[in-house]
């Protein structure tokens, strides 16, 4: 029996009962970043990286029972060994390290492996099986460096702010909108955010 499945409820860990990002109400989820399809209400126990817990509060409720565990800290759930690593996806974004009998698994859930400044960096977990969510991980998909998108955003914004044009731009708002807010240059003009 593998150490982790799917199920119709989300990522099992049958030894420990416990969901990882389950999409269904659980008993015991651990979450591996605020988004709203990795963190879903109705779950009797959340856990999650220390960092992710003021985020998941937020959006789901004060009222939520939480466990924020700091990176790397180990913690046990009926023998089973699990630990939260940077995945560099948004603030607080954890991989999370499952152990049972000398089998490590490791569940990813969203991650980003270019250093955004503003996350903590994604770190490699040696691991015999990696679950790993690939949104835009096809190879049809290729991007520009997170330098080189800054740079034009800075080119752009300056640009408008000479010919007295008012820059917006578009971002979701947890991790997009943090990652352009802590990289853009500051000294060409105000900077304003309005949540939707």
């Amino acid at each position: 029996m593998p150490l982790l499945e799917f199920t119709n409820k989300g990522i099992y860990c049958e030894q420990a009962q416990v969901f990882i990002d389950p999409w269904r109400p659980v008993q015991k989820a651990l979450i591996t970043h605020g988004h709203s399809d990795h963190a879903t209400s109705g779950h009797r126990q959340y856990i999650a990286s220390a960092l992710s817990v003021p985020i998941i509060k937020y959006r789901l409720g004060s009222h939520i029972q939480i466990q924020g565990y700091p990176y790397g800290e180990t913690f046990f759930i009926n023998g089973v060994k699990f630990s939260f690593h940077p995945a560099g996806h948004i603030v607080g974004s954890a991989q999370i390290r499952v152990e049972y009998k000398g089998e490590v698994w490791v569940a990813s859930g969203d991650y980003k492996r270019a250093n955004d400044g503003l996350s903590t960096p994604f770190e490699v977990i040696k691991c015999h099986t990696f679950i790993t969510e690939s949104t835009f991980g096809l190879p049809a998909f290729t991007w520009k460096s997170q330098q080189e998108i800054i740079s034009e955003i800075n080119d752009w914004w300056q640009k408008n702010k000479d010919e007295g044009k008012i820059s917006v731009i578009g971002a979701y708002a947890l991790g997009k909108a943090q990652r352009i807010i802590n990289n853009v240059d500051g000294s060409i003009g105000r900077i304003s955010h309005m949540a939707r």
